[in-house]
């Protein structure tokens, strides 16, 4: 059991040391440890994605996927792997990818309503209007409490000129503890690209 193995004891130690102090210091900080700890424990799937996360927030996207896979490979049956790249192919405008990243994430479980955002994004890309509609209403069930999912259905809402319901979801976000209002101010308004936005603050 993990109580009496030393080894397994580390393996899960280290990783929560890591893992909680994740945005409370310094993310260059965070990769060394986490560089240092995956030497050690390469098996451990959900530290090989938050390595892929830092990537992502550095736009670092090719170094992102690779971790992605491997966590991935390790762990093919954890759509939280899938709907992670799946994020990467949408900034990168490979849609199709980004799709069938996010399908198998849903086929596998993963109800995230970051996940349903993600659709309803890759879907507003697409012009697909019916879907992009269908996937913001299960990001709202599952995420109303959540800022970043209130700030994006604003911007969907805001992209089909649907003003009043754009501003609601806006001040909801604001109300549940937006991160740096200015900024997705200008994300709404065209001057900020949605993803420098989110890859920086969330």
């Amino acid at each position: 059991s993990a109580s009496n193995d030393p080894t397994e004891n580390r393996y899960y130690r280290l990783y929560k040391e890591i893992y909680y102090r994740w945005g409370s210091e310094p993310m260059d900080s965070t990769e060394k440890k986490l560089k240092v700890y995956l030497k050690e424990f390469p098996e451990n799937a959900g530290a090989q994605m938050m390595l892929g996360n830092i990537y992502c927030k550095k736009g670092e996207f090719d170094s992102s996927m690779a971790q992605y896979h491997k966590a991935i490979a390790l762990q093919p049956g954890q759509g939280v792997f899938y709907s992670a790249a799946a994020v990467v192919f949408n900034w990168q405008n490979q849609l199709d990818s980004s799709e069938k990243y996010l399908r198998q994430a849903i086929e596998l479980r993963d109800s995230s309503p970051y996940t349903f955002l993600s659709m309803a994004m890759l879907n507003l890309k697409k012009n697909d209007t019916a879907q992009c509609l269908a996937f913001a209403d299960l990001a709202f069930e599952k995420g109303k409490s959540l800022p970043a999912v209130c700030s994006g259905l604003s911007l969907v809402y805001n992209y089909y000129n649907k003003k009043e319901a754009s501003q609601q979801f806006f001040e909801q976000a604001v109300s549940l503890g937006l991160k740096d209002t200015a900024a997705f101010k200008q994300v709404l308004k065209g001057e900020l690209k949605s993803e420098d936005y989110y890859r920086k603050y969330y």
